[in-house]
């Protein structure tokens, strides 16, 4: 922009901006120094009025008490609220805005100008010096070109013309440049961002978000979303920009503890937790589905965790089991099997539970007859977990009735006797004495109500031929019983369990949590989707995925038509991304040509290198060729190189051979912390996560041979930004014959 005072009043504005954020920040400073010294007082006149709080001391010292903790609870919360202004306006210092639009309403002959930041900023005279990105009115921002326009505001549709786009960096309190644009948010600030080498953390994309992306982030229309869209689309980041976008929109009823985002693996939870502090927020909930499982199910089984399994299936192909475990797996994330556990709930609840009459002395405290009523039409609105436990409650309160009964007959005896003179030793021995009368009621009540989900889930396999008629039944029902037997749980069999353990009532869901973000969909089964909607069966959910990057072979959704039957169709919307923005032209179109099949998703025409291939004659030369091109890719300026090997076993090997050789790091397991620099990685660890350069380990034919193993070849692929290597010894993989002609 060469208008010389058009740059002067940006920048009269912008010290503007800045001498309000100054001065806001300074009142925000002061309010938290007197807060934090009104909290030491607080509790300096606690302990000089009240002392040490003692029962004997009285009710007035209590309520004193109190008051006090009610008073400093408050003064910690103002101080917080006060804390996370004053980081949202030191962020503001360093850049107030990155975007501006000039806006006429309809019916009005002046313009109105609206800069775009990260958070709100209004002086006293509450003007708006900057919007907000989540205001209404700065969705125009991300939707429209210059021309027409229009956007929701709280008295309903304001309809205008955009007259000027203008996107600024800002860097230290300094615009750096600015232009015009009379496109949408695309090619100068999107291609600066992508061409930037990357770290240790993801980044806010708020300054380039793409049409596509904002009407996802938007989106208030539907319950459920489902996000489809290809490598490098923005999924997460769509993801986190849409909770802060929640989160201000409705301040006021929810909360980031009201949100959980369930994330692939730890991995990616450490890569994505800046985002939303850098958007002002609160981080919400993170956890995996792994990880929730295991609280869930407990610590009495040896559990074998989603790494592992995956170990495993890529890693132990010649074990003479390895076709019957496949089977399994195959047969247990099959729609085919959640039917079977429905039926074989239904059975659970109708079977006779051989209830017995409980009596103690003859007396009859309840008849089975009034247990089966109890059981299936008085509790029969429950599932059988909590019809068991209101039962055993029911009989317990009827024992203790009586059992009071019991201790002042044995009391009574006792006094004539004897033997025992003191009050306290008749009190011990008659509740002695009526415990061993009820000694065999309430055995009785512990075999009525037992619930052990381990032997529910073995009735099933030993009741097997009940409930399944297909192939491969005496493989299925013979290899999960032995594994039973010996205490082990396949990463299957607890998707299995824990979706007994929903359905029967012994897992309580939650109504605080409003919001469900699943991220990498594609690897979730349907079983689990039936899982997550019946623990939270009232929280809006938010699912995104990429059916191409299924890096579980037998274990994934399949399609989005598996789940139609668990979301409402009126309150569920499929949204396809269309635009992939993380690669080179050069990796994409060569990524893509991976997968064998017709891929007609856009990507950005960013251009860089074309991948390189290097065949090397033995695997040793592979290690020692990682060595030179790190190093040069080093001096070049990269910042993060993933060397993605196709399992751990591989990964302990190459870390193993460079670690003395080079600066170099490994993630071996998903619960390990992500670290910038150098890192060796198996590729199904490395979803979701990006490097600057990615390169291959090893795709020779022995190695990733199998159609089975396309996706997660691609996947590894698609990590890279700017360059993509690949090393094979022998032949190439067959998988790559297609792409190589690129």
């Amino acid at each position: 922009m060469n208008n010389n005072s058009e740059w002067f009043a940006e920048k009269e504005w912008l010290q503007k901006v800045l001498t309000e954020v100054r001065k806001q920040l300074n009142e925000k400073r002061n309010y938290k120094e007197r807060f934090k010294k009104e909290y030491i007082e607080t509790h300096k006149e606690m302990w000089d009025n009240i002392g040490s709080v003692a029962i004997n001391n009285g009710l007035d010292q209590v309520v004193d008490f109190m008051q006090f903790i009610n008073s400093t609870k408050m003064q910690k919360r103002n101080h917080e609220f006060t804390r996370q202004m004053e980081e949202k306006y030191e962020q503001m210092l360093l850049s107030p805005y990155f975007g501006r639009m000039d806006f006429i309403e309809h019916d009005n002959d002046k313009a109105e100008k609206f800069y775009i930041g990260i958070s709100n900023l209004i002086n006293e005279e509450f003007d708006f010096l900057v919007y907000d990105w989540r205001a209404p009115v700065s969705s125009m921002f991300y939707e429209y070109e210059i021309g027409e326009g229009k956007y929701k505001s709280p008295e309903g549709i304001i309809n205008g013309k955009i007259i000027l786009k203008r996107q600024y960096k800002i860097n230290n309190g300094k615009i750096e440049y600015m232009f015009d644009s009379d496109i949408n948010i695309e090619d100068d600030v999107l291609q600066e961002i992508l061409a930037k080498s990357t770290d240790n953390k993801m980044k806010s994309i708020v300054t380039s978000i793409q049409r596509e992306q904002n009407q996802v982030i938007r989106n208030e229309e539907y319950k459920n979303l489902i996000v489809q869209g290809p490598a490098g689309s923005g999924k997460t980041s769509v993801a986190l920009h849409r909770i802060a976008y929640l989160l201000y929109k409705y301040r006021e009823k929810i909360n980031s503890r009201n949100i959980v985002i369930f994330s692939p693996n730890d991995i990616f939870n450490e890569y994505i937790s800046n985002v939303l502090p850098q958007l002002g927020e609160e981080n919400m909930y993170q956890t995996t589905f792994k990880e929730f499982m295991n609280k869930a199910l407990g610590d009495e089984f040896k559990k074998e965790d989603y790494c592992n399994m995956m170990e495993y299936i890529f890693s132990y192909k010649d074990l003479n089991i390895y076709e019957t475990r496949i089977i399994n797996i195959r047969f247990k994330s099959s729609l085919e099997f959640i039917n079977i556990l429905k039926e074989y709930v239904s059975y659970l609840e109708k079977k006779n539970r051989d209830f017995k009459d409980i009596i103690v002395n003859d007396k009859m405290i309840i008849s089975s007859k009034e247990i089966e009523e109890l059981f299936n039409k008085d509790y029969n609105n429950m599932p059988i977990k909590r019809r068991l436990d209101k039962i055993k409650n029911r009989i317990i309160f009827l024992l203790e009735a009586y059992e009071k009964e019991l201790i002042e007959e044995a009391a009574n005896v006792l006094e004539t006797s004897d033997y025992y003179t003191s009050e306290k030793e008749i009190k011990k021995q008659s509740r002695a004495i009526a415990k061993d009368q009820m000694l065999e009621a309430y055995n009785e009540i512990d075999r009525i109500t037992k619930f052990d989900l381990l032997d529910i889930y073995k009735e099933l396999f030993e009741k097997f031929k009940n409930f399944y008629k297909g192939p491969n039944i005496e493989e299925i029902k013979f290899y999960t019983l032995n594994k039973l037997k010996n205490k082990e749980l396949n990463y299957e069999d607890q998707i299995a369990l824990l979706y007994l353990k929903v359905a029967m009532g012994d897992v309580s869901g939650t109504s605080e949590i409003k919001y469900i973000i699943i991220d990498e969909a594609q690897d979730y089964t349907p079983l689990q989707y039936e899982i997550l909607t019946n623990i939270f069966k009232s929280a809006n959910m938010t699912i995104l995925g990429d059916l191409q990057q299924s890096i579980n072979p037998y274990m994934n959704l399949g399609c989005y038509n598996n789940i139609d039957h668990i979301f409402q169709k009126d309150k569920t919307c499929l949204i396809n991304l269309t635009k992939s923005y993380r690669s080179t032209m050069e990796i994409t179109k060569f990524a893509r040509k991976i997968l064998n099949k017709e891929i007609n998703d856009e990507y950005v025409e960013r251009s860089g290198e074309k991948p390189f291939i290097i065949n090397l004659s033995r695997e040793e030369d592979i290690k020692e060729k990682l060595i030179e091109d790190i190093k040069v890719f080093k001096e070049k300026g990269f910042k993060s190189i993933g060397i993605i090997t196709k399992n751990i076993k591989e990964a302990k090997k190459v870390f193993d051979y460079l670690k003395d050789k080079i600066q170099v790091k490994a993630i071996m397991k998903d619960d390990d912390e992500y670290i910038s620099g150098t890192l060796i990685i198996p590729a199904y660890l490395a979803k979701g996560l990006e490097f600057d350069v990615a390169l291959i380990y090893n795709a020779g034919e022995t190695v990733y041979s199998c159609e089975e193993e396309r996706l997660l070849l691609y996947t590894a692929c698609t990590r890279a930004l700017h360059v993509l290597g690949i090393y094979y010894s022998g032949e190439i993989s067959p998988l790559l014959k297609e792409a190589i002609k690129i």
